[in-house]
């Protein structure tokens, strides 16, 4: 795990506030944008406010990149547009489904626009259409969709940390 000093210290701010319970070695952790830099803000906001709790992606660009694919249990510790730690999300749930099969569940946990699947499905096609032929998707309606749903576990400012909706727990 290549973390720089701030997002290592960013971590143990996290793990200290636990008691120290995590520690790198026992935990996944990535760093990243919350989508790209030029919405990663509004997505923080949103992430912030318990609108956001969950994040798509396709299977395709984690397999062609040679990635692994997300697992319950991970942190993503959320760069601003800055690249400064602002927050740290753990998943709770993973949940696959057609790009065509993306139920209303998983628009509304995403907490963009209006929260319709049609919305959902514009950005997500315009987000995603300049990268399908290197992702080797021919047809987007049958690419597989990686949701997680996560909880904000660490935030330096408490007020933004919270639990959130899990529509497909049992």
């Amino acid at each position: 795990m290549n973390l720089k000093p701030e997002e290592l210290a960013f971590w143990q701010k996290y793990a200290d506030s636990i008691g120290g319970k995590e520690s790198l070695r026992d935990a996944v952790v990535s760093v990243g944008y919350a989508g790209n830099p030029q919405i990663t803000d509004e997505l923080l906001g949103l992430f912030r406010s318990g609108k956001k709790t969950a994040g798509s992606s396709l299977v395709e660009d984690f397999l062609s990149a040679g990635d692994p694919l997300p697992q319950a249990g991970n942190y993503w510790i959320c760069l601003d547009s800055d690249s400064k730690p602002k927050c740290i999300l753990q998943t709770h749930e993973i949940v696959t489904n057609k790009f065509k099969d993306i139920p209303a569940a998983i628009a509304e946990a995403e907490g963009e626009g209006d929260l319709s699947v049609e919305y959902w499905k514009r950005i997500h096609a315009d987000l995603y259409a300049t990268f399908l032929k290197a992702w080797g998707v021919l047809d987007l309606d049958e690419a597989t969709v990686i949701t997680e749903f996560f909880t904000i576990v660490y935030s330096e400012d408490d007020d933004f940390v919270g639990e959130g909706r899990f529509p497909f727990s049992h």
